[in-house]
């Protein structure tokens, strides 16, 4: 089972999309069921609008990234901004500059802004942010994670979404919530979030558009003295061994790609 989360840490540090499953920008190679649907938003250089090398997708509306920004303090150059800001500003009339991109590059060699669009973005909807540069990056939402990481690392085509595994739909078997640690389970909450359990208790997940993929929450399941479970998470899903892939395995998909590839 330590492939499955062996394989999903490699995308720590990818970045939050709502609809995506693991695509680069303008890219075909994400989850086989949804290789691309990543593009590049519209470049667009106002105060008020901006939008430079950030991601979108519009497979339920139009998002656009956020680029990992919670990850980083203002002092380094990420976080949010606002249209008066002066490094805005001036990072602006730089590329105002140059119409035709020739010389445009993200600031500070890592970040751009852009206003991020989303679901369950609460106060931060049609916020500016200087995010990551999108390019170059994969991007996922917590189901299109949990399925491109299963795609790759098993011999099954998953499709999910969360509820149809928090009802048993895939070939997982449902486990106690309170079972001994084991990597690769399948965490549901409710049918708003999904995530993967590792065997040192960590929670693999796409969690939200601030805090993208990563590994930095405990997972916790504790039964009371009347036997009721306590979690954040609602159950928990065992893959079969059986169809679990070797980690030698150097092909994916029905084209044959070289996994190498996905790196």
């Amino acid at each position: 089972m330590g492939w499955i989360t062996e394989f999903g840490r490699r995308f720590i540090g990818s970045h939050y999309l709502w609809g995506s499953a693991g695509a680069k920008p303008t890219r075909q190679d994400g989850a086989f069921y949804r290789r691309g649907s990543v593009e590049l938003d519209a470049d667009a250089k106002s105060n008020e609008q901006p939008s430079v090398f950030a991601a979108t997708c519009d497979v339920d509306d139009h998002f656009v990234c956020s680029g990992n920004f919670q990850q980083f303090t203002h002092d380094t150059g990420g976080g949010y901004t606002t249209a008066t800001d002066k490094n805005l500003t001036d990072y602006l009339d730089m590329l105002r500059k140059d119409p035709d991109h020739s010389h445009w590059y993200p600031y500070k060699g890592r970040f751009t802004p852009r206003v991020m669009k989303g679901k369950n973005l609460d106060a931060d909807n049609n916020r500016i942010v200087w995010g990551e540069d999108c390019r170059g990056v994969r991007h996922f939402d917590c189901v299109g994670f949990v399925n491109f990481v299963l795609n790759i690392t098993t011999g099954q085509q998953w499709t999910f979404n969360i509820a149809q595994y928090g009802a048993g739909m895939t070939s997982a078997t449902s486990v106690p919530l309170d079972s001994p640690l084991e990597d690769g389970d399948i965490l549901v909450l409710g049918t708003e979030h999904i995530g993967l359990l590792c065997a040192d208790g960590q929670v693999l997940q796409a969690q939200d558009h601030a805090t993208s993929v990563h590994a930095n929450e405990t997972f916790s399941a504790k039964k009371d003295k009347d036997g009721t479970i306590k979690s954040k998470w609602t159950g928990r899903f065992r893959v079969p061994a059986k169809i679990i892939n070797a980690p030698g395995v150097t092909s994916w998909g029905a084209g044959g790609q070289d996994i190498r590839d996905l790196f």
